[in-house]
């Protein structure tokens, strides 16, 4: 199916205010695993636990901005049915509170041709800040629109990442995923992704909760779980992910402040993560 480019690129994205508090920093790191596992329960207490201790993890900034399903309107011309979710980027401008007002905002920066066999590439920008105007985090997503391609617009030319080092990873673990498969981030089976697990003990995760739960364990092997450390995360998802099923993460370190990763489903032996890219404060 063919879509309008410019009109895409011109759609009227609402700007939304959104409050938050302790209960949703829980709500979300839950939907992104944590508590999952005894193991854990350490390294999760400070995002869990309800008191004068709760952290919010930085990932939420992404369920923050998590809103309206838009490309269901038929206006856009999208094959809503037909999207993949393929990357996703995070920055982190200011830690984030437990509980506060935030401003979303959004907009499409870029919609590649990849040809009417092959589909689209569209790239999203989100911004999320406080009301004084100041920028909390920074998110950029990438989407690929499987029944779009062919409508005239120019061909992808983003660069390829770095390969990952062949060497053994630096630092690796194994961490579940949320158990129930009405987890908060599934996926609806109305993607023609996901209606192979309608009905089945398991659910199809969305890419914010895959997001979350390889920050999560990014922030344990990089940051010694503290939160404040982050400054980025970048992900390029390769294939799905299931509730109760476990993630192997690996992690190299790639420069002082900066470690390359990749995540894999343990039991289906499937690539999950293909690439990914943490920045931190090295020196906390």
């Amino acid at each position: 199916m063919s879509l309008d480019y410019q009109k895409l690129i011109d759609w009227p994205f609402p700007v939304t205010r959104r409050h938050y508090g302790p209960a949703d920093c829980i709500h979300y790191a839950r939907g992104f695993g944590a508590g999952a596992a005894a193991d854990w329960a350490e390294t999760d207490q400070p995002y869990i636990e309800e008191g004068k201790n709760l952290k919010a993890l930085p990932m939420i900034a992404v369920a923050l901005t998590d809103g309206e399903f838009w490309q269901q309107n038929p206006e856009t011309g999208i094959v809503w049915q037909q999207i993949v979710h393929a990357q996703e980027s995070l920055r982190i401008h200011r830690p984030l509170a437990t509980e506060g007002e935030v401003v979303v905002t959004q907009k499409i920066d870029e919609i590649f041709d990849r040809g009417a066999d092959k589909g689209a590439v569209m790239l999203q920008s989100l911004q999320l800040s406080d009301p004084q105007g100041e920028t909390l985090a920074s998110i950029e997503v990438t989407t690929v629109l499987r029944g779009n391609g062919g409508f005239g617009g120019k061909p992808q030319n983003t660069p390829r990442p770095a390969p990952l080092p062949e060497r053994p990873a630096d630092a690796l673990l194994e961490i579940p995923t949320p158990p129930e498969p009405d987890t908060p981030f599934r996926l609806s089976a109305e993607i023609a992704v996901a209606a192979q697990t309608e009905g089945k003990a398991q659910s199809m995760i969305r890419g914010l909760g895959c997001f979350g739960l390889a920050g999560r364990g990014a922030l344990k092997l990089a940051c010694n779980n503290n939160a404040e450390r982050l400054r980025s995360l970048t992900v390029r998802y390769a294939g799905p992910m299931f509730s109760g099923e476990t993630m192997r993460l690996e992690l190299w370190h790639s420069a002082p402040g900066q470690a390359l990763l990749r995540m894999h489903a343990v039991e289906r032996d499937k690539p999950v993560l293909s690439y990914g890219m943490i920045e931190y404060d090295p020196k906390n």
